[in-house]
């Protein structure tokens, strides 16, 4: 395959892109940009042209869905040459490479892989043993500390000497939590998700054997979302990096909204000062979006300083004017959305509603539900986090790991066999006595008189049942050993018993699709084993809607949303303290992470665009005043149509209102009970700089000359260049500062002259 044929059908930046083969290249793709073609190209381009092997290259994304439709567009280019290559996810490469290597952090081939809910059941545990307090020490927020700890690459020497400077006696204990939680952890041959990074980074740093025989391995590396990276990702690509420091990062810093879970915006801006010799090449043409949808888009962003910048343009139409609605309260707004879904003639699956919040999704479950209309919320209980098949995959990881104590302390009495609370706690207190593992304690209870009774012969049972298990996996598939357990431990029956029929029915039903995911897995593999069917399971995203969701109606917060796209997109509660929230006028960088989020589910839709915002809103129990987001105010008129019960029409026609003054009377419409409420929030600050201001005037008490220094309260400060018009018809050009050139009506504008 030749040059031509790998670049045919890209643009011309695209093809920059795919051929740009040595060194550090970096890819700014806007949203819509096809970035995920130019990924598979550039790949296809490597092997077929620039003639690298296949198993020299290593490329990494986020999410399972993104690795599997890379590795599928490859194979589907270059037939399969490509199956060597390695395309994975970060937390799939890492428990790859720890599979290896594990040994010599003190981990075996078999670690079990930690879910957030077994997390927290060992963090309970240290907890109990440190005697901390639940309300002082809720095991969540302890999950995060740590799990942040291990985003920044600390461990809990490391920590222990942060807290100690700190002076803080809560981050003192927290430190002592940390300890303990990574001792337990490797005393359950145990990994959680964070470790998988942070161990392997520390696998390097304490191995460099191991890390330069991956740097020999890996020539090329593509990293997919880069600007979702956090610190130690960051160091571990880096580390591979060295010394060939060919290097493809592919990311968008308008898009970088997790910072919140770790991720590190300064990692894509600051990859030139990384790599001086980098080629910077910018995906600005959008195949997704409407022109219009595209234009409001780029305006909102462009609020932001901290940007490579860029500005998305496309070539399909100009579509529909982007739909403001204003309502009452909530209510008004959940019926605003509910109408327009009802009376298209699209699918429901053509829908999306994206909120700032969780929270805010009830109103809307209930108005669509009372309309019969299907929908599903991205973000509920997931497939694998669901009880019964939590209790399976646990019989699953003890057959695998013995050491796994916490998916042993989970199944000793599920189902029930007569094995209580105080017989579980005798063996916790066994265990601890003797520094032993849980199913140490089990091979002793013949000759220790642990637990007594009905209990002692349960467990004997159950232990004998897992030993025979063990025995089983040469013979069996991981399926067929799954259903031997579900037969012999009675599971079905067991479900029955204790659910009411419904719920016994739709448990049933679950426990049936595990049985069906497991084969279906399995007819993917060449040699499938339990270890790399629990592997499988422990990295699974759901970041994408399966078949059935797809043909409802999707509601989710816009964090879920990104990388997702749909025809029609509701983005609603565009109100100040809620889309900006409050916490993010505290701090700069947290206002252009929220500006960002908008640009995100803006960039979402295909071809119409909602945004909504109420008059009130009930939050924390309490209805209060809402105030329309300056991101609403930041779009310009000509983009906006009015879509509410006092006015219905294009904001820009002959005989309405004219530019800014049409937006002014339609967004300040909600506040006429809020006397002397400002759009702009008293405690902003413009990237800290502080102003002192000088006989101040208002717009209607005095004149504003070219040249003059001003202050609007959303737009904040600027200098008027130029003056058009005369007596109520005086419109204003002016610059601002931090928002760029604006035209507006004087008597609508609310201006402050300075100086």
């Amino acid at each position: 395959m030749n040059t031509d044929n790998i670049v045919a059908g890209l643009n011309s930046v695209q093809r920059e892109a795919v051929i740009n083969s040595q060194g550090p290249l970096l890819i700014l793709a806007g949203a819509g940009s096809g970035k995920t073609r130019v990924i598979v190209h550039r790949v296809a381009y490597l092997i077929s042209v620039a003639g690298v092997a296949p198993q020299e290259i290593m490329a990494v994304t986020f999410t399972n869905k993104a690795a599997q439709e890379m590795r599928e567009r490859v194979r589907e280019m270059i037939g399969s040459v490509a199956q060597s290559m390695w395309i994975s996810t970060f937390h799939s490469s890492c428990a790859r490479i720890l599979r290896n290597h594990g040994d010599l952090l003190g981990f075996s081939a078999k670690f079990s892989i930690y879910s957030d809910k077994e997390q927290i059941a060992l963090l309970k545990e240290v907890s109990r043993k440190l005697n901390l307090s639940g309300t002082m020490f809720p095991v969540e927020y302890l999950r995060s500390v740590i799990d942040d700890a291990k985003n920044r690459g600390i461990n809990p020497d490391e920590y222990a000497q942060e807290a100690r400077q700190a002076q803080n006696p809560k981050t003192r204990r927290v430190a002592d939590v940390y300890r303990l939680y990574q001792d337990s952890m490797k005393e359950n041959d145990a990994l959680d998700f964070g470790d998988l990074l942070f161990q392997t980074v520390a696998l390097f740093n304490n191995h460099p054997e191991v890390l330069e025989s991956y740097r020999e391995r890996f020539h090329y590396i593509l990293v997919d979302e880069y600007q979702d990276t956090n610190e130690v990702q960051y160091r571990l690509i880096s580390m591979l990096a060295e010394p060939r420091r060919n290097l493809c990062v592919v990311g968008d810093d308008d898009q970088s909204i997790y910072s919140w879970r770790g991720a590190q915006i300064k990692n894509i801006l600051d990859f030139e000062s990384d790599y001086p010799e980098v080629k910077v090449v910018r995906l600005e043409e959008n195949y997704r979006s409407t022109a219009t949808i595209l234009a409001a888009a780029n305006q909102v962003i462009a609020g932001n300083q901290k940007r490579k910048g860029k500005d998305l343009w496309t070539s399909n139409s100009k579509g529909d004017l982007i739909s403001l609605f204003l309502g009452a309260n909530e209510a008004d707004e959940c019926n605003y959305v509910v109408k327009r879904i009802t009376t298209s003639v699209r699918k429901p699956g053509d829908f999306a509603i994206f909120y700032r919040t969780n929270a805010q999704s009830r109103i809307f479950e209930e108005g669509l539900s009372r309309r019969g209309v299907p929908y599903v919320i991205v973000g509920g209980t997931k497939f694998y986090d669901r009880a019964e098949i939590r209790n399976l995959l646990s019989y699953l990881k003890v057959i695998n790991n013995e050491r796994d104590g916490i998916s042993l302390l989970r199944i000793l009495n599920i189902p029930t066999r007569g094995v209580g609370k105080t017989s579980i706690e005798h063996l916790q207190v066994y265990a601890e006595e003797h520094r032993l593992g849980v199913w140490e304690c089990l091979e002793r209870l013949e000759s220790e008189a642990l637990v007594r009774g009905g209990a002692r012969k349960a467990l004997l049972g159950l232990r004998d049942m897992i030993v025979q298990w063990r025995r089983d996996l040469e013979a069996f598939k991981p399926s067929e050993l799954c259903a031997k357990i579900i037969a012999e431990i009675g599971f079905a029956e067991w479900l029955q018993k204790n659910n009411d029929p419904i719920q016994a029915q739709a448990r049933g039903e679950n426990v049936a699709e595990l049985l069906n995911a497991i084969e279906l897995w399995e007819n993917e593999q060449e040699n499938p084993t339990l270890a790399d069917y629990l592997e499988n399971v422990a990295l699974i995203n759901d970041d994408h809607l399966s078949s059935e969701e797809a043909s409802k109606v999707t509601l989710m917060t816009i964090h879920r949303a990104k990388g997702l796209e749909f025809d029609e997109v509701f983005l609603v509660g565009l109100e100040e303290g809620l889309f900006p929230g409050q916490r993010s006028y505290e701090k700069p960088e947290l206002l252009e992470e929220e500006r960002r989020l908008c640009y995100v589910g803006m960039t979402r839709a295909r071809e119409k665009l909602h945004m909504s915002a109420c008059r009130t809103r009930r939050l924390y129990g309490q209805m209060k005043d809402s105030r329309p987001s300056r991101f609403l105010m930041e779009i310009s008129l000509e983009l906006l149509r009015r879509e509410d019960r006092y006015r219905s029409s294009n904001l820009k026609q002959p005989g309405v209102l004219s530019e800014e003054a049409a937006k002014e009377s339609f967004l300040r419409s909600g506040l006429r009970s809020q006397k002397g409420v400002s759009l702009n929030p008293p405690s902003r600050r413009f990237q800290g700089v502080s102003r002192k201001r000088e006989s101040v005037k208002t717009a209607g008490q005095g004149s504003f000359p070219q040249g003059c220094h001003v202050e609007h309260a959303v737009f904040g400060p600027g200098v008027v260049a130029g003056v058009k018009g005369f007596g109520e018809d005086t419109k204003l050009d002016i610059i601002f500062r931090d928002r760029g050139r604006k035209l507006l009506l004087l008597k609508f504008a609310s201006l402050k002259k300075i100086g």
